[in-house]
């Protein structure tokens, strides 16, 4: 996902996009410990969107961006 779609975004899109992407983590995990995951590099990249969700979400929170 583009760093661009995220800032358009509101907080109840960046908290579903979450949510899913944090299930999409967990099966990830999971296929790389049962040998059945093709691209490891999918846990980095899920990973790092979590953190870049939950850092535009966090910037809510403190009012440093504008619902």
């Amino acid at each position: 996902m583009k760093k661009a779609n995220l800032n358009e975004m509101n907080v109840d899109e960046l908290r579903e996009l979450q949510e899913k992407y944090v299930k999409d983590y967990r099966v990830f995990r999971f296929n790389k410990m049962m040998g059945q995951l093709e691209n490891e590099l999918k846990i980095r990249e899920t990973r790092r969107s979590i953190a870049r969700i939950n850092t535009i979400l966090r910037e809510y929170e403190l009012g440093i961006r504008k619902k």
